[in-house]
């Protein structure tokens, strides 16, 4: 009996702070919308984009105590042949956590590999709109009951619609987008060499943007809110599992810039965002500061 008492009370005091603590790249809708749009208007003959991005990513948690940063990079291919396209993204990044400004945990992991295939359904002057299916593939084995994790390392199942509207000759445009994932349970390990059925559950991010573009310049400035619900656990434990369902709130800022390299469409783009969980409060980031750099060719 004392044996069992001891062993979830470890498996507790592991589970209780790093719930939450995943994070992913190649799930970013802000990311993957901006990134995606593109660098010049009806270019049949470049069918191809490219995308290298390089982020810096800072959470603070609500017990002022925990501290995380995670350093990396990300890539994405995409191959549009009207009206629909193919994309591919991927991650890696360099993970530390301090706790009383100690650092408990250092590591390099990748990020699941993400692959998304989408369909203008309304392509009309000034409107698109495009629906689009996600299949989220994991890279590793998680740990998410030992340690803070990069990528959500489950098979996601998802689909989004993006919008834009352009006001015809003035370089303005509002847009806006909703996406919903379901993540398979799969097996997960506590530090204690237990096994459980782990599942982060389902995922849904809503973004609205407005943009203004002007000569070989661009900015854009934008908010993003996700809702994470429905984690499981087998074998249960307490009602730790429910705690884990968040909202997190996010502003963002973005500079463009496109050129030409030898007749084909190059692109720089910076981003500076800061965001907040709203829940839970107990373990969830009080602050979240995300950087990143983005170069994209197009040909």
């Amino acid at each position: 009996m004392q044996n069992s008492i001891r062993l979830s009370l470890s498996i507790l005091s592991l589970w209780y702070p790093c719930t939450t603590f995943a994070i992913s790249i190649v799930y970013n809708y802000r990311i993957a919308q901006v990134t995606k749009q593109p660098i010049v208007e009806n270019v049949v003959s470049k069918p191809v984009t490219f995308v290298a991005l390089l982020f810096d990513q800072y959470q603070k948690k609500y017990d002022n105590e925990t501290r995380q940063n995670f350093a990396g990079g990300f890539g994405s291919l995409i191959y549009e042949f009207d009206p629909c396209y193919l994309r591919a993204d991927f991650a890696f990044s360099h993970i530390q956590q301090t706790v009383h400004h100690v650092t408990n945990f250092t590591d390099t992991e990748t990020d699941d590999i993400l692959f998304t295939f989408g369909s203008n359904i309304i392509k009309d002057g000034n409107k698109t709109v495009a629906l689009s299916g996600l299949f989220g593939v994991p890279t590793h084995a998680i740990f998410r009951l030992q340690h803070v994790d990069f990528g959500y390392n489950q098979v996601g199942l998802g689909t989004q619609l993006d919008a834009t509207y352009r006001f015809k000759d003035t370089g303005h445009a509002v847009l806006g987008g909703l996406r919903y994932v379901y993540f398979v349970p799969r097996t997960a390990y506590d530090s204690l060499c237990m096994k459980h059925t782990f599942s982060i559950g389902q995922l849904s991010d809503l973004l609205f943007a407005y943009k203004k573009n002007w000569n070989s310049h661009g900015l854009e400035f934008g908010y993003t809110t996700r809702f994470e619900f429905g984690a499981s656990v087998f074998p249960n434990f307490d009602d730790i599992v429910e705690k884990t369902n968040y909202r997190r709130c996010n502003f963002y800022g973005i500079y463009k810039y496109k050129f030409l390299i030898n007749d084909m469409p190059n692109r720089l783009l910076f981003n500076i965002s800061y965001g907040f969980d709203t829940r839970p409060k107990t373990f969830g980031n009080q602050h979240v500061v995300t950087l990143w750099a983005a170069w994209n060719i197009n040909f």
